[in-house]
Order: structure tokens, then C-alpha cells, then sequence
């Protein structure tokens, strides 16, 4: 035990790599067989009006944290480079700070536009969304809690209980339900979320106690709100459109398309999610070590991380994408059932985006940690503006289909883009060539 514990806690970026790899797979695959439960216990009107509700609260989620991870993850790594245990404490104070005031009034504001709005809805989907904000403070809360860990550098513990507990535990929790013969509903697999979420919450808590807080007791903090306040502004732009963009699809597709085309979209989205999860697992593992190269200047180092690890990401990203490319329909039918075969279309689209993106390899991580968030900012605001203007005709012509055409041609240019500049500016490639 006390040398599994060692490990878990390790600072180097091979054990953060694997130990992140490890988790992320974990991870990708209990949130895969979780889709494929809720696909088939869930009628497809009843997956739609799930989805909708979760997206409706990630997208509600942005101002409760607006880009504070970010912030935190660049910062932390930063202060325990220069050994300022009190600007740390003062950072951890205010970010939380922020986040109960903004949940405070995010709950206000949601409370009245209730009775004037959307408590006119379908039943089904109202309380779905009401028992989904009970989710917030701990999503909230509980990544800040994630970026404190991955400042500094212990990888493994800042994602633990938010992928790969998180979603095992649900994945309990649904089988259960199913073998107790209950009936699952949206709400009530919601409120699964909400216990997985809760759990992995206290546990990712404990681990930052004994990690941290428990070091800062007696530390007097010092606020340097002016220089955090700018810094946060880029990181609040980055996080903010890269999660309305990623959702925005969703809302279209309920708008201007069906509540079934936006079951059949997710469960190709949660399949090409596959594909990426090695990019997703090794970004996480690596930014704060490529924060900590350049705040000594080491171009050299930065280098090397993104280009190793950019060829890690696409050798187990391409396996994934062929077997879902060959495999074809049956194989779609075969995971989610015989309704669902229409979501394979969408899925290889997705996974031709998604192998792009894994051969660019960890551009808008590397800007992000390289004081060039703003860079990354402006190339998703353009972006947001091209899916919004260009979303609504092709969904209203090719439904899902035309919203995985979008999606996966927004990450192939904004990729090529962004990949063109920090080879022309930073002096690095993070492709796999």
C-alpha cells in the first residue's frame, strides 16, 4: 500500500504520463460503457432530454469558473518554483471565493428565469435539469481542487476521483438499477451523477488537504488580484467558448433538428471521445511541466515534451480510430443498439477530426502554458462565430450528420492554424513530423 501510495504521488513526467494514460483509459472506458447503459436502458427521447440537461449545466458551469483552473494549474506550478507559499494560499482563497459568490448568483438567476421561462417545458426535461444543478458547487469547487493538484505536478491525484472514480462509480450505480429491475429515467440517472460526483469530490478534497492546505496553515496570504484578474481573462475566453462550442451543436440540434438527433449525436461524440483520450489524458499530465520549462527559459525541454508525447497521443489514437472506421455500422449496433445505427455516419466524421487533431498533437495546451493565451482566445472566438453562422444550415440540411461535418472541420483548421504559429513563433512543433 505505502509504495502504491509513493507512486500516486510521484512529481515526474513519466509517472504523470503513464499514471494519466492509465487513468484516462480507465476512465474513457467506464464513461463509454456508461453511454452504452444509459443508450440502451434510456429510451432515445430520454437520452436526448438526459444530454440536454448536462449540457445545459457544463455550459452553466463556464461563469462559475470562468478559465480559474487554467489560472490556477499556471500559477501554482509557477509560485512553487519561486517558493510563494503565500501567494499560493492567497490564489486558493479568492478562486474559491469567486466560485460560491458566482454559484450563488448563477442559482438566483436560474430561480427566476424558472418561473418566467422554462418551467413551461417538457416535465421530463425540467427535472432533469433542476436535480442537475445540485451538481455545480461540486463541479465547481472540485476543479479548482483538480488544478491545485496538477500545479503541482501530482498528476495522478488531481484526476483520479473526477474521471476514473467518477465514472466507475456510476457505472455501479446504473448497473444496479439495472439489475434491481428499477426503472431508469433521466432524473434519476442524473442523480447518479450527483453521488459519483459528490464521492470523487471528498476524496480529490482529502487529497489536497494532506497535500497542501494542511501545509499552508499558517501561511499568511498575499493577494496579487490585478496581476490574476488579467491573466484570467484569456484563460475565462479559452475555457468558456471551447465548452459553449463543444455544446453548441447539442442546442442546434434540439432546435433546429430533433431531441433524437441529439441522443444519436452523443453517442457518436462518446465514441470518437475514444480517439482523443489519449490527447485529453497527456495534455493534463504534461502542462505543468512545459509552465515550469518556460518559466527557465528552456525551449529545448518544451521540445522535447510536446514532440514525445505527440507520437504517444497518435500511436493510440489511430488503433482506435480504424477499429470504429472499419468496424462500421454492425459495430455501433452491435454496442448501442439496432436504433442507433445512424449515429455511425457521424461517428466516422468525428474520428477523421479527431486523428488530425492527435497527429497536430498539444498546440492549445503549450499556448496556454507559454503565456500566449490570449493567441488561443482570439482563434476561439472565431471559431465560435464560424459554428454558430454555419450550424444552423447544415443542421437544418444533414441534422447530425452536417453537425459532425462542422465540428470536425472547425478542429482540423483551428489546429492547422494554431500549429502554423508556434512553429513560426514559438520555434516549436507539436506535430508528429
Amino acid at each position: 500500500m505505502l509504495k502504491y501510495l509513493n507512486f500516486i504521488s510521484k512529481k515526474d513526467i513519466k509517472t504523470a504520463s503513464i499514471g494519466s494514460l492509465v487513468i484516462k483509459f480507465g476512465s474513457a472506458f467506464f464513461a463509454f460503457l456508461n453511454g452504452v447503459l444509459l443508450a440502451r436502458y434510456l429510451s432515445i427521447e430520454g437520452l436526448g432530454y438526459y444530454v440536454l440537461a448536462f449540457t445545459t449545466l457544463t455550459i452553466i458551469s463556464v461563469p462559475a469558473t470562468i478559465g480559474l483552473p487554467n489560472l490556477i494549474t499556471r500559477y501554482i506550478s509557477k509560485y512553487e518554483v519561486e517558493k510563494n507559499f503565500a501567494g499560493m494560499k492567497g490564489l486558493l482563497i479568492k478562486t474559491n471565493q469567486f466560485v460560491l459568490i458566482s454559484t450563488i448568483v448563477i442559482y438566483f438567476i436560474a430561480a427566476i428565469t424558472y418561473f418566467f421561462w422554462w418551467k413551461n417545458y417538457d416535465s421530463v426535461f425540467v427535472e432533469t435539469l433542476l436535480y442537475s444543478f445540485l451538481l455545480l458547487p461540486i463541479l465547481g469547487f472540485g476543479a479548482l481542487r483538480s488544478a491545485a493538484l496538477r500545479g503541482l505536478k501530482l498528476i495522478i491525484l488531481s484526476e483520479l476521483p473526477d474521471t476514473l472514480l467518477r465514472n466507475f462509480l456510476l457505472t455501479i450505480l446504473l448497473i444496479g438499477c439495472i439489475l434491481l429491475e428499477y426503472p431508469l429515467s433521466p432524473q434519476l440517472a442524473i442523480v447518479f451523477q450527483i453521488v459519483a460526483a459528490g464521492i470523487g469530490f471528498l476524496l480529490g478534497f482529502l487529497f489536497l488537504y494532506k497535500k497542501l492546505l494542511n501545509k499552508l496553515k499558517k501561511v499568511s496570504p498575499i493577494y496579487n488580484t490585478k496581476e490574476w484578474y488579467v491573466q484570467t481573462i484569456p484563460f475565462s475566453i479559452n475555457s468558456g467558448i471551447q465548452i459553449v462550442r463543444s455544446k453548441l451543436l447539442t442546442y442546434l440540434l434540439a432546435i433546429f433538428g430533433s431531441i433524437e438527433a441529439v441522443a444519436i449525436f452523443d453517442v457518436a461524440m462518446r465514441g470518437a471521445a475514444l480517439v482523443s483520450f489519449t490527447l485529453n489524458a497527456l495534455n493534463s499530465a504534461i502542462s505543468p511541466f512545459i509552465s515550469s520549462a518556460y518559466e527557465k527559459g528552456n525551449t529545448l525541454q518544451i521540445q522535447k515534451i510536446v514532440k514525445k508525447t505527440g507520437r504517444i497521443i497518435f500511436a493510440f489514437s489511430l488503433p482506435v480510430a480504424l477499429i470504429f472506421i472499419v468496424g462500421g455500422k454492425g459495430l455501433v449496433m452491435y454496442i448501442f443498439g439496432n436504433e442507433y445505427a445512424v449515429a455511425y455516419f457521424p461517428l466516422l466524421i468525428l474520428c477523421i477530426g479527431q486523428l488530425v487533431s492527435a497527429m497536430v498533437g498539444s498546440v492549445g495546451t503549450l499556448l496556454s502554458m507559454t503565456g500566449n493565451q490570449k493567441v488561443f482566445s482570439n482563434s476561439n472566438v472565431i471559431m465560435l462565430i464560424i459554428n454558430m453562422i454555419l450550424g444552423v444550415p447544415l443542421i437544418m440540411i444533414w441534422d447530425e450528420i452536417g453537425a459532425a461535418l462542422l465540428f470536425s472541420a472547425i478542429l482540423i483548421i483551428q489546429n492547422y492554424i494554431l500549429l502554423k504559429y508556434v512553429q513560426k513563433n514559438l520555434n516549436i512543433n507539436t506535430s508528429i513530423f
